[in-house]
C-alpha cells in the first residue's frame, strides 16, 4: 500500500514494481495493491481492509514531519493500537541533523511517533525510520518512509529476510516465454490445461503488446530443485503446444534470436526498406555485437532509389506497383547480391494513414527473406497507426527470418 496524495495526482508510483518483485522472487503472493491520499479516515480504512485479507501488509510513505505526514495515525487507529514517543529516536535525529549543521525542526518530532508494541526499522539514510507490527493470528504490519532511496534498503535489509523466514524460505524460479505470430486469446486456448490447472505454487500471467505475447511463470517450491524441475516440465509442454511460435525466453527479443541464427551458421544479412524507414535495421543493431553478422539497411522510399540503388526493374514497378510482392522479391534479390550477403530481408507496404486504396488498403505489408536456398514472399495486412504497423512489420520480417533459419 502506498500512501500519498501525489500518487493519484500523475506521479509514478515505482514502489509497487518494485516490491512486487522482490516478493515474487522471494516466494511471497503479493494478492493486491492500493494507492490511499493523505486522509487519515482512508489510512485508516485501508490498512484495516487490507489486515483483514492478508497475513502480511506494507505501507509506504506518510512518515514525514509535515502536516500530511499522518500515516502512524492511520495505522494506529486501524490496529487500535496507541502511539508512544520514543525520545532515544529523536535524539538520533538530532545527531543526524548536527553532523550536516542543520537546526532541527520541531515538527521532527512527529517521527519519533512509534505504534504500542512496534519495532522500530533503522533508517540510516534519512530521518523517518520504518516500524514493524506482530499482530495476533501471525499476521504482520509494516510501515515504511516514502523515498525510494530509503524505502528499498530499508526493505531488502530489515522486512524481506524476516518475511521470508517467516514463509518457510520458498525458493522461486522464473521465466518469460516469448511468443510471435500467435493471439493472446488463442495462445490461452493452446495452453489450456496447463494454465486453468496450476501445480501447487506455480503461477501464471500473459501480457500482449504489437503482435508479441509473453507467458510469464512463476514456480514457488521448498527446494530451488524443485523449483527448477517443475519450471522444465512447463517448458516443455509450452513448447510441444507452441511450437515454433515460442521464439525465445526472458531477456531474448526477435532480433537478437535472429542474430543468434545467424552467428550459429556464420552468415551475413543486409535489408532494404521502404516503409520501415530504417526501423528493421535500428532493431538489429540493438543487439550487441550485431557487426559480426549485420552489413546494413538500404532505406528506399522513392521508386527511383529502389530502381537505381537495388536494381528493381522499371517495369516491375510500373506494372504492379512499389507495393507488391514482385517489387519486394527484387528489392530483397538486388541488396543481397549488392551487399555480397548470405541472406536478406526486405519490405515494402502502406504505413498510412494515408495512401491506402480498396485493392491495397493501409496496413499491407510485402516481406520478403531471401537464402541461398531461394526467396519466400509473404503477404501481411497488420491493423494500427502508422507507428504500430511499422513495428508489427518489422517483427513479420524478424520472425520470418528466424523461421527459415531454423
Amino acid at each position: 500500500m502506498c500512501v500519498g496524495t501525489e500518487l493519484l495526482s500523475g506521479k509514478t508510483n515505482t514502489h509497487v514494481p518494485h516490491l512486487s518483485r522482490l516478493l515474487r522472487e522471494a516466494g511471497i503472493r503479493l494478492t493486491g495493491e492500493r494507492t490511499v491520499p493523505d486522509e487519515l479516515a482512508a489510512i485508516r480504512d485501508a490498512v484495516s481492509g487490507a489486515l483483514s485479507r492478508a497475513r502480511f501488509v506494507i505501507v509506504c510513505g506518510g512518515l514525514g514531519p509535515t502536516f500530511d505526514d499522518i500515516t502512524r495515525a492511520g495505522a494506529a487507529a486501524a490496529v487500535g493500537r496507541a502511539l508512544r514517543y520514543r525520545p532515544d529516536i529523536f535524539a538520533r535525529i538530532l545527531r543526524r541533523f548536527r553532523r550536516h549543521a542543520m537546526k532541527v525542526p520541531a515538527s521532527n518530532r512527529r517521527q519519533a511517533w512509534l505504534l504500542e508494541g512496534a519495532r522500530e526499522l533503522d533508517n540510516r539514510r534519512g530521518s523517518a525510520p520504518g516500524q514493524l507490527l506482530e499482530l495476533p493470528g501471525g499476521r504482520m504490519l509494516v510501515l515504511l518512509p516514502g523515498p525510494f532511496a530509503e524505502m528499498a534498503p530499508m526493505f531488502a535489509e530489515a522486512v524481506l529476510p524476516r518475511l521470508g523466514r517467516l514463509c518457510g524460505g520458498l525458493r522461486t524460479r522464473k521465466r518469460v516465454f516469448r511468443f510471435y505470430g500467435i493471439a493472446e486469446s488463442a495462445a490461452d486456448e493452446r495452453l489450456g490445461r496447463l494454465l486453468r490447472r496450476p501445480a501447487p505454487g506455480v503461477e501464471f500471467t500473459i501480457l500482449a503488446c504489437l503482435g508479441l505475447v509473453d507467458l510469464h511463470v512463476s514456480v514457488a517450491a521448498r527446494r530451488a530443485a524443485g523449483a527448477e524441475g517443475e519450471l522444465a516440465r512447463i517448458e516443455r509442454r509450452v513448447r510441444a503446444a507452441l511450437g515454433r511460435r515460442c521464439f525465445g525466453t526472458d531477456g531474448d527479443s526477435l532480433e537478437s534470436v535472429a542474430g543468434d541464427r545467424l552467428r550459429a551458421r556464420g552468415w551475413t544479412l543486409a535489408a532494404a526498406e521502404s516503409c520501415t524507414g530504417g526501423l528493421l535495421g535500428e532493431r538489429l543493431t540493438r543487439v550487441p555485437g550485431s557487426s559480426d553478422y549485420f552489413l546494413g539497411s538500404v532505406v528506399a522510399y522513392h521508386d527511383g532509389l529502389k530502381e537505381s540503388l537495388l536494381g528493381v526493374r522499371r517495369e516491375t514497378l510500373r506494372r504492379w506497383g512499389a507495393v507488391s510482392a514482385p517489387v519486394v522479391r527484387e528489392l530483397a534479390e538486388g541488396v543481397r547480391a549488392r551487399a555480397d550477403a548470405d541472406c536478406s530481408v526486405a519490405l515494402t507496404g502502406i504505413a498510412g494513414p494515408d495512401g491506402g486504396t480498396r485493392a491495397k488498403p493501409v496496413g499491407l505489408v510485402f516481406i520478403a527473406v531471401s537464402l541461398p536456398g531461394g526467396t519466400t514472399v509473404l503477404r501481411r495486412l497488420f491493423a494500427g497507426n502508422r507507428s504500430q504497423i511499422r513495428e508489427r512489420a518489422a517483427s513479420a520480417a524478424l520472425f520470418e527470418l528466424i523461421s527459415r533459419l531454423s
